[in-house]
């Protein structure tokens, strides 16, 4: 069944900013993106006061949460302020092990009446966590149904939008889908490009970690679901570099949605009546 369209779109990000590693080498690319693709609603992983600031100054006409604990050191999210006003905010713990990670959440108001946006994010615990590692229980799937039980409870069936990077290429995405959202890409038809990590990098030596010795397998861990009135019109992993460097070790993605209209409304006031003339 074909959407119904309604007039207000608006272009949503989702990035891991990559802590602040090998931040003077990749300073310049990480203003220049934001700078030329400034989106409409922004939602970042792996925050420090120095980005924090460094985005505050790149997106002038934005907005974000102004808070403390994990708003400053996990994640946050900006919004244009002539695009949507916000009318609360929360942090919601959803068992991730980083100290301060929480699903981090904002309820939007867009300018032109179109229904509340629930908007938010998560960075689900990494596979290499030493508590995951010695007893290699995969805890993105409990977090992740803990998201979906508890956006179940901010949204309910109203628009909703959840950001993440899912360490993961598999069940907690399965869990996400149970609980009725889906991704920007597969709503397209289409599956996601690569999101981790961007060759080439800043970071010296070969590409990966110490617990990935040979090289960071290319995956897609970076996602934009969505569940409600909303449709998706077009899906990217954003492909910038600035003087041959990137901005992080992980593509951006971001897609551009529209609220969509119940039939009810789409059809418009019914035709006047003989009598009624």
């Amino acid at each position: 069944m074909t959407a119904t369209l309604s007039t207000f779109s608006f272009v949503a990000m989702t990035y891991n900013l990559w802590a602040d590693f090998h931040l003077d080498d990749r300073r310049d690319a990480l203003t220049g993106l934001f700078e030329t693709r400034p989106p409409d609603l922004l939602a970042v992983q792996e925050l420090r006061g120095v980005t924090r600031d460094l985005l505050d100054k790149a997106l002038p006409d934005h907005d974000r949460v102004d808070g403390d604990a994990g708003w400053e050191t996990q994640s946050n999210l900006w919004w244009r302020r002539d695009l949507f006003t916000p009318l609360e905010h929360g942090a919601e713990d959803v068992g991730i092990l980083s100290p301060g990670a929480r699903l981090f959440w904002v309820r939007l108001r867009p300018a032109d009446g179109s229904p509340d946006l629930l908007f938010s994010t998560a960075h689900l615990t990494w596979p290499g966590h030493p508590d995951e590692r010695s007893d290699l229980e995969n805890r993105r799937v409990r977090q992740a149904r803990a998201i979906g039980e508890t956006l179940d409870r901010l949204a309910g069936s109203g628009a909703c939008l959840f950001t993440v990077d899912i360490n993961d290429i598999g069940p907690p995405q399965w869990e996400l889908g149970n609980a009725g959202f889906l991704d920007s890409f597969t709503a397209l038809g289409r599956h996601s490009p690569v999101t981790h990590p961007v060759v080439p990098t800043v970071a010296p030596g070969p590409i990966g970690t110490r617990l990935s010795p040979l090289a960071s397998p290319p995956k897609a861990i970076d996602w934009i679901f969505s569940r409600g009135p909303l449709a998706v019109r077009c899906s990217e992993v954003v492909e910038f570099f600035q003087a041959g460097r990137a901005p992080s070790d992980h593509y951006p993605v971001a897609a551009t949605y529209t609220f969509t209209r119940p039939p009810s409304q789409a059809r418009g006031p019914a035709p006047a009546k003989e009598n009624d003339k």
